[in-house]
């Protein structure tokens, strides 16, 4: 079935707009330090301690830095990077993460993932298609999705969860873990670029989707 343009409400079309152009407006990790709260001084010991320099996933500081409870659970390792590119985005925040693990046989007990919040419930759509573009064009060995849990912190928001979908054959589980990890450092590093893109690209085509208003 197709579905007409004017089927739409206006007024949703133009809130989403206003969503995507917000979201395009966010500084990067450049122009502001993105890790919540961030006092950390930078490895000079002269630059002020709002310098952005220093700031990526690369950061002694980051794993701590991004969790709430950042002594007793500071984020592991192997999700750092994913972790560090939602708060760059700064309209998508994530709540909980694991880099996963093998069990006592070497087999994958827990797939790495991260959860997350969104102000719109259009930005989690940008990141599932941002994973889409990457899977076509090669980057990821493995695919990836974006879904919705059934449950939340809070009964006013939703929870959302980006995790492997499918893992592509390796020679054993142990590898299989290697190759999620790497695409989760290849997600990172495109995340922003590619959401962007897709968020541009959105309202660039105004005119000839929904988004148009009649």
């Amino acid at each position: 079935m197709k579905i007409k343009d004017n089927a739409f409400n206006v007024e949703a079309k133009k809130t989403t707009i206003v969503q995507l152009e917000d979201l395009l407006a966010q500084p990067s990790d450049q122009k502001e330090r993105p890790c919540p709260g961030c006092r950390f001084a930078t490895p000079d010991g002269r630059t002020d301690r709002k310098a952005t320099q220093f700031c990526s996933y690369s950061c002694p500081a980051a794993p701590k830095q991004m969790s709430s409870d950042p002594l007793q659970y500071p984020i592991e390792a192997g999700v750092v990077p994913i972790t560090y590119a939602f708060y760059t985005l700064r309209k998508l925040m994530p709540c909980w993460s694991c880099e996963g693990h093998l069990d006592g046989l070497d087999r994958i007990n827990k797939r790495p993932k991260v959860w997350f919040y969104s102000t719109s419930s259009f930005y989690p759509k940008l990141i599932s298609q941002s994973l889409s573009q990457m899977e076509a064009e090669k980057r990821l060995t493995n695919s990836w999705m974006v879904k919705i849990l059934p449950f939340s912190q809070s009964m006013y928001t939703i929870t959302y969860s980006l995790e492997p979908f499918t893992l592509a054959k390796q020679k054993s589980e142990r590898e299989s873990l290697s190759t999620l990890r790497t695409d989760l450092i290849t997600i990172a590093d495109h995340l922003r670029p590619e959401v962007f893109k897709q968020a541009m690209a959105y309202i660039d085509r105004g005119s000839l989707t929904p988004f148009n208003s009649k």
